[in-house]
């Protein structure tokens, strides 16, 4: 059975069945919830807490399992595969997980401020990352291994994802979509000059439009 999974700010995750309406509080984070994502199969989501954990939980069951490791909250979680995951947070630093243990495989640094967002590639090779020190990182989404940075942005990057495995966009505080080259680590084009800051932003691939939301309240396609 499909579930989508629904942010709700007390700290709780809840996911409810589209075919049935049932909706199930998944409870156990101790600060506000700040990112979700749901696995490929539909099966399990990731959350990203204040309280300095991320979360794995399974949607058919409701168990949680806890993957500690960061020194501050966490702002953003991705799915990296069936059995790895992303995070990154206040700490400046992203996680690089193992979920059939829960272990940390890699920690991952450099970024001069939070780490924002995350978003891999579509073919699963590298991991883009969102600083608000201004820069995007790229790393080997297996190894970790740093790939270099994309600077451009005159503020924090809120937000970033994949046009295709080799164009990323992100969208930053400064009011900016930019586009980049990943195999030439170049910026290509300024996509839109929003005047406020841009928050968040979502492609999708297969219809060709990208959607972004901005400090001002406004939601474009």
């Amino acid at each position: 059975m499909w579930r989508r999974v629904l942010l709700v700010g007390c700290g709780a995750v809840v996911a409810t069945s589209l075919a049935s309406q049932e909706v199930t509080e998944l409870r156990g984070h101790g600060g506000p919830v700040m990112d979700l994502e749901v696995s490929a199969d539909g099966a399990s989501a990731l959350s990203a807490s204040f309280d300095n954990s991320v979360g794995l939980w399974s949607l058919e069951t409701g168990e949680v399992v806890w993957l500690e490791g960061h020194e501050a909250a966490v702002k953003s979680v991705t799915f990296l595969g069936p059995d790895r995951a992303a995070s990154g947070g206040d700490d400046f630093a992203i996680e690089l997980w193992d979920l059939s243990s829960g272990v940390a495989l890699h920690r991952l640094t450099g970024h001069q401020g939070q780490v924002k967002d995350l978003a891999v590639s579509p073919d699963g090779r590298v991991l883009a990352s969102a600083g608000w020190g201004g820069a995007i990182g790229l790393w080997d989404a297996r190894t970790g291994a740093h790939l270099g940075w994309l600077n451009g942005h005159g503020a924090p990057v809120n937000a970033v994802d994949w046009i295709d495995a080799l164009t990323l966009v992100s969208g930053s505080a400064d009011g900016t979509l930019r586009t980049w080259d990943i195999a030439r680590q170049i910026q290509t084009r300024v996509l839109m000059r929003h005047g406020f800051g841009v928050t968040t932003l979502l492609v999708n691939r297969a219809a060709g439009w990208l959607v972004y939301g901005a400090l001002d309240g406004g939601t474009r396609v």
